[in-house]
């Protein structure tokens, strides 16, 4: 019983400390603003257009699950499509309740209901996270390359931050830290080999490693590729579109957009439910460097990430019940790794 207990503790701890982290940041933000005044500007938006801007959300989405599609195929697996994409949409709402719970997620519904193997959804889930990487950081190359003076203001408006990077990387501790966690594993897999745990953690790796070897070789590079780009091109026009909701941001051009949106995705990246806090701070802040007004840069952030919040637990919780339904005719991965791909 109290195994339990400690079990559901920690799991309460997971989700509420998050949580609890993204309000305090919310209230920092929010803690100055008039909040009649804030939803007198809010009200002022026009909701259809951030209604249309959610199908583009939608349809990242989907590409980011064909995307997936391709590396699952590429090993020899070939899940349903409708369950990769339902899995991709419910990865969303997951993470809503537990930060980053949501790919693991993904994966084991993935394993559970379409038999592929753990490793195989994980690894594939790896390169997923990967290009993501290496698609921010292309963004965020472009978005220095066509404004570098935002990034300039950025710091100057918020020096905490600069010197709190700078503070960090020249510590003695940072890298005391690094180097004593790679002893530590280095250690413990040289000199304890034969430890269950650590064979599990070997086998499980292998599996990944081959996996992400094989993904690497994959015949059809340019549609993943394609799919990559879809993807996020699909999630820029589903915050851009944002802009021409409100009078203040309408005249925002679509760099503005895409130096916005880049913040913003930074913000999400943060481990709390769906990016809550920091996102609004990424978002304000960059907004206030254009020359908006805070006030309406904070109605902005609030309407904005409340609508499409609610529009992903939706979709994700929706997606959470139907994948279990879906129609598989192959009641095993071995089955499933010699069938064809979906048409």
């Amino acid at each position: 019983m109290s195994a339990n207990l400690l079990r559901v503790s920690k799991r309460i701890i997971k989700t509420i400390f998050p949580l609890i982290v993204g309000i305090v940041v919310l209230w920092l933000l929010y803690r100055k603003t008039d909040i009649a005044e804030l939803w007198e500007i809010t009200k002022t938006a026009n909701f259809y257009i951030i209604g249309y801007s959610l199908l583009f959300g939608l349809g990242g989405n989907i590409f980011r699950a064909l995307r997936w599609e391709l590396t699952i195929q590429s090993v020899g697996y070939y899940p349903k499509r409708i369950s990769l994409i339902y899995a991709v949409m419910g990865n969303y709402a997951v993470n809503f309740v537990l930060p980053r719970a949501g790919e693991v997620w993904r994966c084991g519904v993935i394993t559970k209901y379409d038999k592929v193997p753990f490793s195989t959804t994980f690894g594939t889930l790896l390169v997923d996270r990967f290009f993501d990487v290496v698609a921010m950081g292309f963004i965020l190359v472009l978005c220095f390359t066509l404004e570098f003076n935002f990034f300039i203001s950025l710091f100057k408006e918020n020096p905490t931050v600069g010197s709190g990077i700078v503070s960090m990387v020249s510590s003695f501790w940072f890298y005391a830290t690094i180097i004593l966690v790679f002893a530590f594993l280095y250690v413990v897999f040289n000199f304890l080999p034969n430890f269950f745990l650590i064979k599990k953690v070997k086998l499980f790796y292998q599996g990944i490693k081959r996996d992400i070897l094989t993904v690497w070789k994959m015949k059809q590079k340019g549609l993943f590729i394609l799919y990559t780009f879809l993807c996020w091109l699909g999630y820029y026009l589903y915050f851009y579109l944002c802009f021409y909701a409100f009078d203040f941001t309408e005249h925002l051009g679509p760099v503005a957009g895409l130096i916005v949106f880049a913040m913003s995705s930074l913000g999400v990246a943060a481990p709390t439910q769906g990016g809550i806090g920091a996102w609004h701070f990424m978002v304000i802040y960059s907004l206030v460097i254009y020359g908006v007004a805070k006030d309406q840069a904070a109605a902005f952030a609030g309407a904005v990430f409340t609508i499409q919040s609610a529009w992903l637990i939706l979709i994700g919780i929706f997606s959470i019940f139907a994948i279990q339904y879906v129609k598989r005719d192959l009641p095993n991965s071995a089955e499933i790794k010699v069938s064809k791909p979906n048409d």
